[in-house]
């Protein structure tokens, strides 16, 4: 359930989720037998182990995904949000500037003095 950026508002984000729980639990979930819980990674790992599925052993490599010939994920599965965000505004503030200073140099009603 999402991304990188949508805990940043941890307090609005659970409220959020445990209201889609409730309503969930109480109107849907029980005419299909299924019920809504907030879990662990080894909750999840404990549930899959219960099935006893065989899974296949893949031996090639796994990453970097592509979308087509030359679109790669190649940082999809990196972490340090907080790094990918300071990064994306330092860009944008970079071509910003870039972009002002272009227009500076050729507008010819600037004078230097």
């Amino acid at each position: 359930m999402g991304d990188d950026f949508r805990f940043q508002n941890a307090h609005q984000y659970f409220r959020s989720s445990d209201k889609m729980i409730k309503y969930f639990n109480e109107n849907i979930g029980l005419e299909s037998n299924i019920e809504l819980i907030y879990s662990t990674p080894s909750m999840y790992v404990d549930a899959i182990a219960a099935e006893n599925i065989e899974w296949p052993t893949k031996y090639d490599d796994l990453f970097p995904y592509a979308d087509d010939d030359s679109s790669f994920w190649t940082g999809y599965f990196s972490s340090r949000a907080n790094d990918k965000g300071y990064m994306r505004r330092a860009s944008q503030t970079l071509h910003s500037s870039n972009k002002l200073f272009a227009l500076a140099s050729i507008d010819q009603t600037t004078s230097d003095e």
